[in-house]
């Protein structure tokens, strides 16, 4: 494949710099103890996923945000100690995921898998770790069509009750199986085994929004260890 034949992807941003948000998003959302870094982690993560086109779910993240924040400071200030006590510790974790939950959308919905192997292919990353990692990501959107088919067909048959649960179980765990094979079964028709160097049509190249985010990142960093 010529030079002149590769044409650059039109992502919304490079998938290397969504993996290096992603564990910056780890460590701010573990590391930092100040709400005005958690504000502007927040916020400049909202802004990234309306560049990216993921306007609803900015909005379905601002809210969940909002009402964590809401239940933390107003209403658990007024119901009984116990009740309290029990959910504060699964509402400070929900606020430290926020932030890797909001770059996972923006993975999961606007970089496909193949430009994710692309990525990681340019970091040289064995093969040994790309191949699994390629049967496994898409594995699971195999299960969720063979999940979806299911359910169709017991609707059909207007299954009801707890016998949904055995219809759903069963044949799940059966073609869970064939899935499997017939995955890597495409994978290595693909040549995904192949020790050769890969070439590819497209081509993956940091633009200045990825420098932007990636600046914000190590900032919010040194804010999250000095705040």
């Amino acid at each position: 494949m010529s030079v002149k034949d590769i044409k650059k992807t039109n992502l919304p941003i490079d998938p290397r710099s969504a993996i290096l948000l992603l564990f910056i998003a780890n460590v701010v959302g573990f590391m930092q103890d100040s709400l005005l870094v958690e504000f502007a982690t927040f916020t400049a993560l909202t802004i990234l996923l309306v560049y990216c086109g993921c306007v609803r779910q900015g909005l379905k993240w601002g809210l969940i945000f909002g009402l964590v924040l809401a239940l933390q400071y107003h209403i658990f200030l007024i119901v009984p100690p116990f009740v309290a006590a029990s959910f504060t510790v699964l509402f400070v974790y929900i606020r430290k995921m926020l932030p890797c939950l909001m770059i996972g959308t923006i993975i999961v919905r606007k970089i496909h898998m193949r430009y994710l192997l692309l990525a990681l292919r340019k970091w040289r990353v064995p093969q040994k770790l790309i191949i699994p990692l390629s049967v496994t990501l898409r594995y699971f959107p195999a299960i969720k069509e063979e999940i979806m088919h299911i359910r169709d067909a017991m609707k059909l048959r207007r299954i009801n009750g707890i016998e949904r649960f055995e219809c759903l179980v069963v044949p799940l765990i059966v073609s869970a199986a064939g899935t499997a094979e017939e995955l890597a079964a495409a994978a290595v028709t693909r040549g995904i085994d192949n020790p050769v160097k890969k070439t590819s049509a497209v081509d993956i190249r940091f633009s200045p929004i990825d420098y932007i985010s990636l600046a914000a990142g190590v900032l919010l960093v040194g804010a999250a260890f000095c705040l």
